[in-house]
């Protein structure tokens, strides 16, 4: 049963103008939107107020000082680019790789030609079902966000705005087959105050930031949060790459060679705050993986 945002502000004592902006923030569980109406569960919990959660920082996060305008240069020149199907399979051999990159940060052994005959929808005796099924729905997301937002000569469709129900809408594609479908809640109400704290910096704090940085401290503090208790890696990877790709960037972590390095790097982004190394070996994976889009092989 659903009831409307004016029947949700009096039942939550605040203004249905708040109703409103609290449905489009993602931060009322279980809202869909028909047409210019929200429909909100009748059931569904008042969102806490973020703008009272200010006291409640995450860690100082430091980046020093970075240029880039070589990054961003490539970006455009994504743009520039005319082979829309040489575009798209070297997506897709990208894409293998931000997978491999994302399970090697989760200390998952997944071999690349184990991938490769996965891909080629043939399963892999040696993995677990659960390991291939997460895979396959890696890849398909990322696909997807290719059409999405678009990205070189792709032109996007629509640009799901990053918000914690988009991120409960990853978690749910992400593990579609598993047992863990199903309701997506956080672990417990601790997790529910700092996501939303998160939240709060991702949309006001964090505003101003260079696109690359701000995805970036997203995906630190997922991995920090750890919300859902089970793959939340994998799951940082994804918000990680839609935050990439919704600003003109390809999808990358790391190469196999630097997983150790890359490991060492975020765990000083928790210990410390500090994102400097982590951001350096980010900025040469980015323009790595835009001079082989911009490659024809």
């Amino acid at each position: 049963m659903y009831i409307s945002a004016k029947e949700a502000a009096k039942k939550w004592g605040i203004s249905e103008r708040r109703v409103r902006i609290l449905c489009s923030e993602g931060r009322v569980d279980g809202v869909l939107r028909t047409s210019w109406a929200w429909n909100i569960p009748s059931d569904a919990p008042k969102p806490g107020d973020g703008r009272h959660l200010r006291h409640m920082k995450n860690h100082d996060m430091r980046i020093g000082g970075m240029d880039f305008s070589r990054l961003e240069a490539e970006a455009q020149n994504l743009k520039r680019i005319t082979q829309t199907e040489q575009f798209i399979r070297s997506y897709h051999r990208l894409v293998t790789r931000f997978v491999l990159s994302s399970f090697a940060s989760e200390d998952s052994a997944v071999e690349a030609q184990d991938l490769a005959v996965l891909y080629n929808r043939c399963f892999v005796p040696s993995l677990p079902f659960a390991m291939q099924l997460l895979a396959l729905n890696m890849r398909s997301i990322l696909i997807r966000m290719l059409y999405q937002y678009g990205l070189g000569p792709i032109e996007g469709k629509s640009r799901p705005h990053m918000s914690e129900q988009r991120l409960k809408e990853l978690y749910q594609m992400m593990c579609q087959g598993l047992e863990e479908e199903g309701p997506v809640a956080y672990l417990n109400t601790e997790k529910v105050q700092q996501m939303e704290t998160l939240f709060v910096q991702y949309d006001r704090d964090w505003a101003h930031l260079h696109p690359v940085v701000r995805a970036l401290f997203l995906y630190g503090e997922l991995l920090r949060i750890q919300a859902f208790g089970k793959y939340d890696g994998l799951l940082a990877s994804l918000a990680f790459a839609q935050e990439l790709i919704s600003f003109g960037y390809p999808p990358t972590l790391f190469d196999a060679e630097h997983v150790d390095e890359f490991k060492a790097a975020m765990i000083l982004t928790r210990s410390r705050g500090n994102y400097q190394n982590a951001l350096r070996m980010l900025e040469q994976m980015l323009l790595f993986e835009c001079s082989k889009l911009t490659t024809r092989e």
